[in-house]
């Protein structure tokens, strides 16, 4: 008896876990190349999955691979399957291996050199483009139950990656070094209840992203970075729950719950809602299934001699997919932080609060064609002038930091959309590829952006106040400090009504039009080229009506992956 109970068990064991070298718990940082693969698998298969939420272990992209039928893939779907399976297998320079814990690097050397010729344009290959000279990601890994890792770099800092005379992501200054690593870290575990079924708890430091968009996520986009955050999940093929907490900075917390759920797998929407409070984090906003509005924490947060400016934002998003036939996938996301409904405007019409909604919509498609695959994709999207936006900068969607070394740059990072509000956008993107051999993609932007778009909103901020950076705190009762912020105020502003009512694109737009065209070619397995030229023609240039600028650029890199050396 006690042999046959021991047999089952085994044989459970077997079922709920896979051979993977790297740690079924290992996750896969948003923006991995792994999601443009299972997109193009799972729409080559007429299926979709929770793939745009990210990150994810690999134990849930292994689930969301097993429900594919292979044998139904083209040539190209199932090299690019294999070539998923392929990763997963890897094994990472193991230093120490003791049994099923082992302490292991994944060492890769990126060297990118890049021009513009016009100063006055940002570069297209910026700092989220560009990678760490030296990137050495270190793991602890306790077999499939337990993976912790941390990014180990050698790299240029974010201010030195921003001046216009920075040719080259090689580093030749001590002042240039980034000191401030790890920008991603995390300790992720998770068992697998049954055979589809598994519940995960992740604490770590890094990007996240819900939707997968063109040009970053309305809701929560990869352009966010350097977020600490505690999340629990349960997840299966047609159902996913997550609830987390994550600090943007001090006293500032971002509590959400998200639901997603699939229907007839052709159909997939996500539900978020979130709270926004500037306040020490609190257990009452920790409970995992609770509705954040029915709290009325806008109520609780009265200014007060102690405590002049605690308060928060309500947050909402929903994201859906439908994929009506085989290679292709339609979506959209939306966001609000505000919403004046019209028994509002007419009842309470001397009120300031503008509307803070946002959206997008697109389309993406994989062609499987002779030994490569097609990919055309099309988005559009809108975001009114106070979306992100409350009335202090405190409790707005906004993260700020400032390095501590060379220029002490000061960063402000929106938690969707890195164009910010006000601005109504469209992009176009076709190209074609080999996977692991070589790709092209052309690239065509274009941009009506309003005068509260991208982070204009905190250049007059910082200049009347020095809000940025280290400095978290604004003081909403002071009359010169509330006029520099770009919220309607009637005490301080006479020109309220205005700015509340204001449509995107705001004030005088500037309007943007941007064409890259990306190549990459990978002669060996660990050896990969890439090059991409872009111009860049802007009119009516930093909201000023009849300036032009124009620009050039150029950027190329190679990168060596020397864990594929050894093979």
């Amino acid at each position: 008896m006690k042999r046959k109970l021991l047999t089952g068990l085994l044989l459970i064991n077997s079922c709920l876990s896979f051979v993977c070298a790297r740690g079924a718990q290992e996750l896969l940082e948003s923006g991995h190349w792994v999601y443009d693969s299972l997109t193009a698998i799972s729409l080559e298969a007429k299926v979709l999955n929770f793939s745009g939420t990210a990150p994810l272990t690999i134990k849930q992209v292994q689930l969301y691979l097993d429900e594919i039928d292979y044998d139904s893939l083209s040539d190209v779907g199932r090299e690019e399957y294999d070539r998923i399976e392929r990763y997963f297998a890897e094994e990472p320079f193991k230093v120490i291996n003791s049994d099923i814990l082992s302490v292991g690097f994944e060492p890769s050397l990126n060297l990118a050199g890049f021009y513009k010729t016009n100063d006055d344009i940002d570069w297209v290959y910026d700092r989220y483009e560009r990678d760490p000279m030296l990137d050495v990601p270190a793991t602890i890994a306790c077999g499939d139950y337990v993976t912790m890792k941390m990014d180990v770099i050698l790299a240029q800092n974010k201010g030195a990656s921003l001046r216009d005379s920075n040719y080259t992501n090689i580093l030749y200054s001590a002042d240039d070094f980034d000191i401030n690593f790890p920008d991603n870290g995390y300790f992720s575990t998770g068992i697998m209840l049954t055979e589809k079924t598994g519940i995960g708890f992740q604490i770590g430091k890094g990007s996240r992203s819900i939707g997968r968009t063109l040009t970053g996520s309305m809701i929560w986009s990869d352009y966010l970075t350097g977020v600490s955050y505690a999340q629990l999940e349960l997840y299966s093929p047609s159902f996913k729950y997550t609830g987390a907490v994550s600090q943007f900075n001090v006293d500032k917390y971002m509590y959400h719950h998200q639901i997603e759920a699939r229907f007839f797998k052709i159909f997939q929407i996500t539900f978020v809602e979130g709270l926004l409070v500037y306040a020490p984090l609190e257990l009452r906003y920790l409970n995992p299934w609770m509705i954040f509005h029915g709290i009325a924490a806008w109520r609780e947060y009265e200014p007060d001699d102690d405590d002049p400016e605690s308060n928060t934002c309500d947050y909402f998003g929903i994201n859906f997919q439908l994929t009506p036939v085989k290679y292709t996938r339609f979506y959209g996301t939306f966001a609000m932080t505000q919403y004046q409904t019209p028994y509002e405007r007419k009842n309470y019409g001397d009120s300031p609060t503008p509307n803070g909604l946002g959206a997008q919509f697109g389309n993406e498609t994989y062609i499987p064609y002779q030994n490569g695959r097609f990919h055309i994709a099309l988005e559009g999207s809108w975001a009114d002038p106070y979306l992100y936006i409350k009335e202090s900068p405190n409790w707005s969607m906004v993260r700020t930091y400032s390095e501590n070394m060379g220029d002490k740059a000061i960063f402000y990072e929106w938690i969707g959309s890195p164009f910010g509000p006000d601005t109504i956008s469209g992009e176009l993107s076709l190209g074609y590829e080999v996977p692991d051999k070589w790709s092209v993609d052309l690239i065509y932007l274009f941009m009506a952006r309003g005068e509260q778009s991208g982070t204009n909103v905190f250049k007059k901020l910082y200049a009347a106040t020095g809000w940025g950076g280290q400095k978290t705190s604004f003081d909403t009762e002071n009359e010169d400090e509330a006029g520099a912020w770009a919220y309607p105020d009637k005490d301080s502003q006479s020109d309220w009504e205005s700015k509340r009512d204001a449509i995107s694109p705001s004030g005088t737009p500037e309007y943007v039009n941007r064409i890259s065209i990306r190549g990459t070619w990978k002669p060996k397995n660990y050896l990969t080229f890439r090059i991409q030229p872009s111009f860049v023609a802007i009119m009516n240039h930093n909201n000023e009506q009849g300036e032009k600028a124009f620009g050039f650029e150029l950027a190329a890199a190679l990168s060596v992956n020397f864990i594929n050396i050894k093979k």
